[in-house]
């Protein structure tokens, strides 16, 4: 059960408590136990704090693939969670280890991965967990990522706006994969709740089929780029680097994940403040509603001449 679930469930026996003390009226024993289990109940739905996440998210679907609570089609389950995990995979690699290309495996995969570990009624849930892991920080981290994919995947549901602003520090991979999980969903006439932590978002087939449009719509083109300027510098930590064209204008951007730490110092060495020629991939994201987001990925640097 997620943050959210729990406390909706904390505050439907809140209300039931509230009605029968009302009922129980000045009953010397009965008034004084309600009243106790009131405070109780409020003190319960106090201790989850807003805005909480968690390393778990579950996935309830209604229309077509399910019958009630009693199951779900496996042929649609499957389908549906593939491009789910890759999408959080993504957003895990490009959020926390600052690189994810377009094709291959992605930084951090492992970490990121979840299992499926129930399978929760109330129309048909899939619940999927974090796997177990020694590293004291990834589940926040998982936790995270869980927390926006939630976001992005409710902001397409909503409004072309509201998509284009969630995507601000989306990667384009992980819009290929909600693109793959919005499709199974909307194809196989589904309605979907998605709750992670305190975070949950809601729509119908009719809305899901419109959320894979406006997702569809958004077009993505890579250009490969040698640009003439002066380079500012890379931060290792972050794995980004700083670049001021010939023009005066100041590029930012990610570094090549192929690229070692070694050769990131090596060269940030060799041509920190000077002018050179950068080797980038320029993506440019655009949405339905014709905004445009561009993004630099540095592949190299050398001497103008060479």
């Amino acid at each position: 059960m997620t943050t959210r679930s729990q406390r909706d469930f904390l505050k439907v026996q809140l209300l039931d408590t509230q009605y029968l003390k009302e009922l129980a009226g000045d009953h010397p024993i009965m008034s004084i136990a309600f009243a106790e289990r009131e405070q109780e109940l409020r003190g319960e739905i106090a201790a989850l704090p807003l805005g909480n996440k968690e390393a778990r998210a579950v996935l309830f679907f209604s229309g077509e693939p399910v019958q009630g609570s009693q199951g779900i089609d496996a042929s649609f389950a499957g389908r549906v969670l593939e491009p789910f995990q890759n999408m959080v995979m993504a957003d895990y690699a490009d959020r926390w280890h600052g690189v994810v290309g377009s094709r291959g495996r992605r930084t951090g995969e492992a970490k990121s991965r979840l299992l499926l570990t129930a399978l929760p009624r109330g129309s048909f849930g899939l619940e999927l967990t974090r796997a177990d892991s020694d590293e004291l920080f990834e589940e926040d981290q998982l936790a995270d990522t869980l927390a926006h994919v939630t976001r992005l995947v409710e902001a397409a549901s909503r409004s072309d706006e509201d998509f284009a602003a969630e995507l601000d520090e989306t990667a384009p991979r992980v819009i290929q994969n909600l693109k793959g999980f919005l499709d199974v969903v909307a194809k196989g006439k589904a309605g979907l709740r998605l709750e992670s932590g305190d975070y949950r978002c809601s729509m119908n087939p009719i809305e899901a089929n419109e959320a894979f449009n406006r997702v569809s719509s958004t077009i993505t083109n890579d250009e490969t780029l040698r640009i003439s300027g002066v380079f500012r510098g890379a931060l290792l930590e972050s794995w980004r680097f700083d670049f001021v064209n010939d023009d005066g204008h100041k590029i930012s951007g990610r570094i090549d994940e192929n690229l070692t730490g070694e050769q990131v110092s090596l060269l940030a060495r060799e041509f920190l403040d000077r002018h050179c020629i950068a080797s980038a991939v320029k993506t440019t994201v655009l949405f339905k509603n014709g905004r445009v987001r561009t993004t630099y990925v540095l592949k190299g640097l050398e001497v103008e001449g060479n």
